[in-house]
């Protein structure tokens, strides 16, 4: 068999964003006059050819050696998506490329991108793309207004003259893109950072825009989100530039910010369960081999795991607390067990290391408990304080919320109903009521000490802190005394050595705050410390005076390590 005859080149048309097979022939230039007749049809959205030659040892090789992309212009209106809240106000032209700008953008041009699948990134550095969206319709100039008024009405100021600013800073960005196209890019390598040295760039922000307006010339010939995704995260895996992982995140955060999202995680049960699932992948704890998106999914959750995408963190956790906020159901085909996916919700949101994402997550949760009550306006949103409160794991879980609420716009009005929520606390009389008895000792007392923690560090007034914190040292105090904590821990048939190196473990560990409850550990350790020749007692069984000296140097870095500096 000759090299023609293992030879066939396949023809392809992209419809909704992915390549689909329209013919097969033997010849090159047939194919090639087929895909041109193809993209003849002012609704066809690219056309390419891919070589496939049949190896002598049976396996084929593909090889891509036409194609051209475009976007369909007559695909009807396309309007804004209306967003409630103010973004953040950009003061500088490079604050407009910044991620809460794009994030803005994916939110109200979601209609167009989904339609273009472009990403806010492709936009503002592609001079074709950004002018393409500006002739939408009245998409852009919608969304300046609505931008505007929103920003005006919150901070005040004249929404034409802020309309103005930004119609300005954007007719910058756009000379800026054709800028770049008009002097000449080098095409993307291996790796992003490999192009930083060829960009006729003066500084280093410019030289960013310029790797970036390289990265997004070829990202713009994909057009399905899957295939940026795959083609982002592989770059982002393989690049050894932080600066260049960095810019690599940022464009992967704007593609899931499109609704690539659920292709990976697959179908969900609920939204609740979409929300949890949300948070894992944000986490890198995302069951990714059980995802239908493969390959793209899986290298994602491994660099998330990384902690290589932190921007990519955050708009995922940003997305999370958005459909926690929307009116949706959490599960739509129970509806009476909405409580319960809620409570899953928030078990999934209180984590070791605090409520998940602080203030955004108590908002976040305040606001969906607002949809879950009859009341209306003021009177649900104190009904939903008081509910949310009380739907915490505990009671701990319950002062850190109202701390972290506290840093939210619901103080402004509802700081007293908080306040008032914390005489459920203060009625406690042993730490078994504030956190589960259920709970090991030493992570009863670590909740404990969290609250107590979150307490001191809240906007609420003195008083109210000093009294609540206070209340629970009290507990932990109270706890110790019951469950001879200390006693067990210095027990009198021990070498001095183990007991003395227990408590003062016990004293470092973080499980009790400053106050009575610390104090009487550490008065226990200061009797075994003024014991008659302490160090003598101390070392004595250790085999060699080197040994020994080691030992004490270790148990004098424990002892300021608890405090006792």
């Amino acid at each position: 068999m000759g090299a023609t005859e293992r030879t066939s080149y396949e023809v392809q048309a992209m419809r909704d964003g992915r390549w689909v097979m329209t013919s097969i022939f033997d010849a090159e230039d047939q194919a090639r006059a087929a895909a041109t007749k193809l993209l003849a049809d002012k609704k066809c959205e690219g056309a390419r050819v891919v070589r496939n030659w049949n190896r002598q040892d049976g396996r084929m090789v593909e090889s891509e050696i036409f194609c051209q992309t475009r976007t369909v212009r007559d695909d009807g209106p396309v309007r804004i998506v209306p967003i409630e809240t103010a973004p953040p106000r950009c003061e500088r032209t490079e604050d407009y490329y910044g991620v809460d700008s794009r994030m803005v953008m994916s939110r109200i041009f979601h209609n167009y991108f989904e339609k273009a699948y472009v990403t806010p990134t492709e936009v503002i550095h592609n001079f074709r793309e950004l002018k393409r969206i500006q002739d939408k319709d009245s998409l852009v100039p919608s969304a300046v207004d609505r931008v505007a008024s929103l920003q005006t009405r919150q901070s005040g100021g004249d929404s034409k003259a802020r309309r103005d600013e930004i119609f300005k800073t954007l007719e910058q960005m756009s000379q800026r893109a054709r800028r770049a196209e008009q002097n000449g890019l080098p095409k993307l390598g291996g790796h992003l950072s490999q192009c930083f040295g060829e960009l006729r760039a003066p500084d280093a922000a410019d030289r960013d825009f310029l790797a970036l307006a390289v990265l997004s010339r070829e990202l713009i010939n994909t057009r399905n989100w899957l295939g940026k995704l795959e083609r982002l995260c592989a770059l982002a895996a393989a690049e050894p530039d932080p600066h260049a992982v960095t810019l690599l995140d940022g464009v992967i955060a704007d593609v899931l910010g499109a609704d690539v999202v659920q292709e990976i995680l697959g179908w969900q049960p609920s939204l609740g369960q979409a929300i949890r699932s949300m948070l894992d992948l944000a986490d890198g704890r995302l069951a990714a081999d059980k995802s239908p998106s493969g390959e793209p999914a899986e290298l994602l959750n491994r660099l998330l795991a990384e902690g290589k995408l932190p921007t990519s963190r955050l708009c995922l956790i940003d997305r999370a607390h958005r459909q926690l906020r929307s009116a949706n159901p959490l599960r739509r085909s129970e509806p009476s067990k909405e409580l319960e996916e809620y409570k899953a919700v928030v078990a999934r949101m209180a984590t070791p290391r605090g409520l998940y994402d602080g203030p955004n997550t108590a908002d976040a949760l305040t606001t969906r408990y607002s949809r879950m009550v009859e009341q209306g306006g003021d009177a649900g949103k104190r009904a939903a304080i008081a509910a949310t409160f009380r739907a915490m794991p505990d009671r701990a879980w319950g002062v850190i919320y109202l701390c972290e609420l506290a840093r939210t716009a619901y103080a402004k009005e509802f700081a007293a109903d908080m306040v008032e929520q914390f005489h459920i606390t203060l009625c406690t009389r042993r730490l078994g009521d504030l956190c589960p008895p259920s709970l090991p000792p030493k992570e009863r007392m670590a909740r404990a000490t969290a609250a107590h923690a979150a307490m001191l560090a809240s906007p609420f007034p003195a008083k109210v802190k000093e009294q609540v914190a206070g209340h629970i040292d009290g507990l932990l105090e109270r706890y110790l005394i019951d469950e001879q904590i200390v006693e067990k821990l210095d027990h009198a048939g021990s070498p001095l050595r183990d007991r003395a190196i227990r408590l003062v473990q016990f004293c470092a560990a973080g499980v009790l705050p400053e106050g009575r409850a610390l104090t009487r550990a550490r008065q226990r350790i200061l009797a075994l410390l003024r014991q008659p020749n302490f160090d003598e007692h101390f070392v004595q069984g250790i085999p060699s005076p080197e040994a020994g000296q080691a030992a004490l140097r270790q148990f004098h870095q424990l002892l300021v390590k608890a405090g006792f500096g």
